[in-house]
Parts: C-alpha cells; sequence; structure tokens
C-alpha cells in the first residue's frame, strides 16, 4: 500500500526536498506551499499524514490554523517551547524543529505510519507488559522494561526510540547526534546520554545489556 504523505511547506527548496526524500521510500506525495491550496486538497482527499511548517508566508500560524483531524507533524523554524506545547496539545503526532536531516524524517515518517496501523489493527494480540522485554509507546513517548517504566528524558527517549526500532543494526553517532536537537553536540554527548540509559535499564534489572557499543560506529539494540 502507498501510503498518501501531503506536505505544507513555503521554502520551495525545502519542500523539493522533503518530496524527493518520501518519494524515494515509496510514498505518494502532494506538495503545497500555501495553507489554502492544502486545506482544499484535503478537502478532496485526506492524507495519511500532513507534514506542516507553522508559519506560513502571510500566516504566522498557518501551519496551526491547516492542523484540524488530520494526522500531523509539525516542522518549524519556531522551536520555543509554547509553540512546541500548543502543536501537541492540538492533536500534532510530533513536533520537529528545523532543521531536519531527511534520513531522520524519512524514519520518523514510517514510524508515525507504523503507529497508525497499529491503532487501527484490532487482531493484535494482546500480551501483558510483565511478559514483554523493551515497551515502547510512541504516541505517549514511554518506555517500559519488562512492565517497568524508565523514566527517560525526551532525548533519552529519541535515542533509544531510534537505536531499538531495527534489532541489530548499528545506529552511527551521527545519526544519533541528529535526533538530540541541539544544534551542536559532540559524541561524548551521545556518550553519555547512552551512559544514562543504561543506567536506568541497571536500576530496573541489573542484568541489563541489550544496548551494545559498536567501537568507533555507535550503538545497536541487540535484544
Amino acid at each position: 500500500m502507498s501510503y498518501h504523505i501531503a506536505v505544507v511547506e513555503d521554502d520551495r527548496n525545502t519542500l523539493e526536498n522533503y518530496v524527493d526524500a518520501l518519494s524515494d521510500r515509496g510514498y505518494r506525495v502532494s506538495p503545497f506551499t500555501n495553507a489554502e491550496d492544502a486545506w482544499a486538497a484535503f478537502n478532496q482527499e485526506t492524507p495519511d499524514l500532513a507534514i506542516l511548517d507553522i508559519q506560513l508566508k502571510n500566516q504566522p500560524d498557518g501551519g496551526f490554523d491547516l492542523h484540524r483531524k488530520i494526522n500531523t507533524l509539525f516542522i518549524s523554524g519556531r522551536d520555543s517551547e509554547i509553540d512546541k506545547i500548543t502543536g501537541l496539545k492540538l492533536g500534532a503526532w510530533d513536533f520537529m524543529s528545523k532543521p531536519v536531516g531527511l534520513s531522520y524524517l524519512t524514519e520518523r515518517v514510517r514510524s508515525l505510519i507504523q503507529i497508525s496501523e497499529r491503532r487501527l489493527d484490532n487482531k493484535m494480540e494482546v500480551i501483558p507488559y510483565s511478559q514483554i522485554g523493551l515497551r515502547i509507546d510512541e504516541a505517549q513517548m514511554t518506555a517500559h522494561w519488562y512492565g517497568n517504566r524508565l523514566e527517560l528524558t525526551l532525548t533519552e527517549f529519541l535515542i533509544l526510540n531510534l537505536i531499538s526500532s531495527q534489532r541489530g543494526r548499528v545506529r552511527s553517532y551521527d545519526e544519533l547526534k541528529g535526533i538530540t536537537r541541539q544544534r551542536y553536540v559532540e559524541t561524548n554527548t551521545v556518550t553519555g546520554h547512552i551512559r544514562r540509559i543504561r543506567r536506568k535499564f541497571k536500576k530496573i534489572d541489573p542484568s541489563f545489556t541489550d544496548l551494545k557499543n559498536v567501537h568507533g560506529v555507535g550503538y545497536r539494540w541487540q535484544g
């Protein structure tokens, strides 16, 4: 199934980059540079996910105004706490600050689509928390280890979610730096986050070893 992604971004170069990256992943993409055209199109066909910039041309809050009952990922150069809170209170799936790496963007879209699929799949077997190792709820941004909640910061959650999203795949330091949402990040900063994540796992389970270091490259999830 080819999922339909709408992208509303008034910077044409950025818009083209997003469209190319998503199209390369097999999504059907509809690009828009203003809220009016996007809203008219949404009334004809609702996309599976809309990626919206907040500030659109002469509309300071065009993205917020456009977002209603559409599954939304906000991407904005406005990264104040109030903008993030407003976006999430409106029911957005996520809020990302510019600049956004295209690899991370497409991975986040894939993850959000998967969440939507799970919500619609009523045939999924329900397994008690206590029988599951790592359980991540991306909608609530929570993680549990055998039924016990990990008290993670937002950055720690994003790092753990990326590393564990594909068992055995090595996530490089550069990939992990890209999701910290900080402008300048050193490798030691990532290492520090990993150390704290491990410490929180070990507080629950002293025998925890599933988060592996790949020397000189990055980290992978073995569980």
